[in-house]
């Protein structure tokens, strides 16, 4: 049962970066840098910056995300379009599943779905 505290619009959010923490958060735009970022633990991740202004900086660490987006190679100027669609529990880890999908400029759609 969801309440006061599930309510999406009150949620703490971490600033202008993307956190994928419950099924079905989402982040949409279309590319304008891509970079890697190197966390202080030494692990790099995908850094993807937005054209539009309102949408967050994307780091993506998550290895499933990275595999995703390594697969689909998305470059500056394509649409992007991820949502977070499954969460597993693996022993005392946690494996996150999405739906990353690329609009490149031509037109063409490409998607991985890690939910089927």
């Amino acid at each position: 049962m969801s309440g006061f505290w599930d309510d999406p619009s009150i949620k703490p959010s971490n600033g202008t970066y993307m956190k994928f923490e419950s099924v079905g958060d989402s982040v949409e735009g279309t590319i304008a840098h891509l970079d890697k970022h190197t966390f202080d633990d030494g692990k790099v991740a995908v850094k993807i910056r937005f054209a539009e202004p309102d949408k967050p900086v994307l780091t993506a660490g998550q290895v499933m995300l990275k595999t995703a987006l390594h697969r689909l190679r998305p470059i500056e100027g394509d649409s992007l379009s991820i949502e977070l669609v499954a969460v597993q529990k693996k022993g005392t880890g946690t494996l996150k599943l999405f739906r990353v999908m690329v609009t490149r400029s031509d037109g063409t759609t490409d998607v991985v779905d890690q939910s089927t």
